[in-house]
C-alpha cells in the first residue's frame, strides 16, 4: 500500500503521524505552530515558524521525540514557509508583504522582493512557479528564476508575470498543479469571503521572460468563510475546510446525452455562474471550525482538522470517519496538516523509483531504514549579501584597475562593452568613449587620484562589513547561548 505521512503543527510541537495506520511516528517539541501554513517538510527535516518570536526551528525527521536541531532567528516576522525542489530551497512569506527564498544547504539568501501590500498569508508552488496569497486580497504568480534574474539585475522592483485580484477578502489557503507555464496547470485560491475560485495562467513569451494574464474558470460559493483546501490528483475534487465543517465540491457532473444512458461530463460553475452551497456534499460526522484539510496521493483518503485539536481521516468515496487521532499533544489546537510520502527512515520507499507502488504489509514493516545522524541544512542568513552573488556588470567595471597607460584604458574599455547588456555597445557610445580617453598628463593624474580614493573607500566599507558582521555573530551567540534548553 502507500505509505504516507501527516504532519501536525500544535501549539505544543508539530506531530507526525502515519496517515493509513494512525501510529505516532514522530514528535517535534519546543516550538508553537501557530499558523496554517507555519510549517513545511522534505524528507529529512522539517522547519518550523514560531508564533510567538521570529524564530526558525529545524529537525531531523526521525522516529520518536526530537528536539531542534537548528535554532535561528529570522529577519522579520514570518507567516508561512514552503519547501521547493524536495527540500533544496525554503520559501517564506513575510507579514510585512515581502517574499523571501534561501538555499537550504548553505543558508545563503537568493532573494527577498515586496509581493503584497499586506502579509503574505498563503503560498503555492509547482515547476518553479509559486502563487503567493496576501491580506491585499491578491493572488500574484511568480516565475522564481525570472524573479532571481530581475533582482541580480538590479531591478526597482519584481513583477510576477500574472496576477488574480477577484478576491474580496483575505487569501487563505492557495493550491497550483502541475503545468502553469505550460497552460496545462490549475491555480486554486480561496479566501475569508466564502469563495474558492479556480484560475488558468495563458503564459506567452516576450523575448527572455515570461509574461500572462489570469482566466477565471470557476467560483466555488460556501456559506462561512474557508480557512484550507485540497485538490485531488485528477482535479475533480476539492475538499475546503470551513468554519461549517468540511465540504467536497465536485467540479463535473454526468449528464445524460443519450436515451441509451450515454452521457457526459461537463464543468461546473464558469465565469458567469457560481456554485452554490446546496451543490457541495458535506461530511456530516465532521466538527465545525475545521482549519485545515489534507488529501493522500491517491485521493482516496482525507484528514481534517478542528481548531478544537480533532485531527480526523475519512474515506472521501463514503465520507465515513475511519479513525480519529488520540494524542494529548493536540488537546492544545491544531493549526495545520500537511501530507507527503513517507521517507525511508519512516518506513517509505528507499529510492524514488517505487515511490506510489503499491507494498505488501509484511515488507512494509520489515524493511526499516537507519535513522538519519545529520541534515544538509544551514543558518539562513538574514540579509541578501552582494559578495555572496555573482559581480554585477557595473561591479566588475568599477573593479577594474585603472593605470596611466592608453594599453590599460583600451582594455577597460574592451572589459566594460563586454560587460554591458546583451554584450553589444552602440557606435555612438564607442565615439564617446573614445573621446573620454586621457588625452594629457592632467587627466591621467585625475584618474589616478580617483583611483586612489576608490581604493580607500573599498578598505573602509570592507573593515566596515567585517565589524558589522562580528558584531551580529557575536548577538547571535549570545542569544543561542542564553536560550533555555
Amino acid at each position: 500500500m502507500f505509505t504516507e505521512i501527516v504532519g501536525v503543527g500544535t501549539a505544543n510541537g508539530i506531530q507526525v503521524y502515519d496517515l493509513r495506520r494512525g501510529t505516532k511516528l514522530a514528535q517535534c517539541t519546543g516550538v508553537s505552530v501557530g499558523g496554517r501554513q507555519a510549517f513545511s517538510m522534505s524528507e529529512a527535516w522539517v522547519a518550523g515558524v514560531s508564533d510567538k518570536r521570529a524564530v526558525c526551528h529545524v529537525y531531523m525527521l526521525n522516529r520518536g521525540d526530537a528536539s531542534a536541531k537548528l535554532v535561528f532567528p529570522f529577519p522579520e516576522e514570518i507567516g508561512c514557509v514552503q519547501v521547493l525542489d524536495g527540500g533544496r530551497y525554503l520559501v517564506a512569506g513575510a507579514k510585512s508583504g515581502r517574499i523571501l527564498m534561501w538555499a537550504t544547504a548553505s543558508g545563503r539568501m537568493l532573494g527577498a522582493w515586496d509581493a503584497h501590500y499586506g502579509a503574505v498569508t498563503a503560498l503555492g508552488s509547482s515547476d518553479g512557479v509559486l502563487v503567493s496569497g496576501g491580506e491585499d486580497a491578491a493572488a500574484h504568480v511568480w516565475v522564481l528564476a525570472q524573479a532571481l534574474d530581475q533582482l541580480a539585475r538590479g531591478d526597482s522592483a519584481v513583477t510576477p508575470i500574472a496576477s488574480a485580484a477577484e478576491h474580496t477578502m483575505a487569501i487563505s489557503s492557495v493550491h497550483v498543479t502541475p503545468g502553469v507555464l505550460a497552460g496545462r496547470g490549475r491555480i486554486y485560491t480561496a479566501a475569508r469571503d466564502h469563495t474558492c475560485k479556480q484560475w488558468r495562467v495563458r503564459v506567452e513569451r516576450q523575448g527572455l521572460r515570461y509574461a500572462g494574464r489570469t482566466e477565471l474558470l470557476a467560483t466555488l460559493l460556501y456559506t462561512t468563510a474557508i480557512s484550507d483546501i485540497a485538490v485531488d490528483a485528477s482535479e475533480t475534487r476539492v475538499f475546503a475546510a470551513t468554519a461549517a465543517g468540511l465540504f467536497q465540491s465536485n467540479l463535473y457532473a454526468h449528464t445524460q446525452v443519450g436515451p441509451d444512458g450515454t452521457g457526459a461530463l461537463t464543468a461546473l460553475g464558469g465565469t458567469a455562474s457560481a456554485v452554490y452551497s446546496e451543490d457541495h456534499v458535506q461530511f456530516a460526522a465532521a466538527e465545525t471550525d475545521v482549519v485545515a484539510v489534507g488529501l493522500s496521493c491517491d485521493g482516496t483518503l482525507a484528514v481534517s482538522a478542528s481548531r478544537d485539536g480533532v485531527v480526523r481521516v475519512w474515506d472521501t468515496g463514503s465520507r465515513q470517519c475511519l479513525r480519529t487521532m488520540s494524542d494529548k499533544q493536540l488537546a492544545g489546537g491544531v493549526s495545520g496538516v500537511s501530507v507527503q510520502l513517507a521517507p525511508p527512515q519512516l518506513g517509505g520507499p528507499r529510492t524514488l523509483a517505487t515511490a506510489g507502488l503499491l507494498r505488501p504489509d509484511a515488507m512494509a514493516e520489515a524493511v526499516v531504514a537507519p535513522r538519519i545522524s545529520s541534515i544538509s541544512f544551514a543558518p539562513l542568513q538574514r540579509l541578501l549579501r552582494a559578495d555572496t552573488a555573482e559581480a554585477t556588470a557595473f561591479e566588475a567595471a568599477v573593479k577594474t584597475r585603472l593605470s596611466g597607460s592608453r594599453e590599460s584604458m583600451a582594455q577597460f574599455d574592451a572589459q566594460l562593452r563586454q560587460d554591458s547588456a546583451y554584450g553589444q555597445t552602440s557606435r555612438a557610445d564607442s565615439r564617446l568613449l573614445g573621446a573620454l580617453r586621457p588625452a594629457d598628463g592632467s587627466a591621467r593624474k585625475q584618474v589616478a587620484d580617483l583611483q586612489q580614493q576608490m581604493e580607500r573607500l573599498q578598505r573602509h566599507n570592507a573593515r566596515t562589513r567585517a565589524l558589522n558582521d562580528e558584531l551580529y555573530q557575536s548577538a547571535v551567540s549570545e542569544w543561542l547561548a542564553a536560550r533555555p534548553q
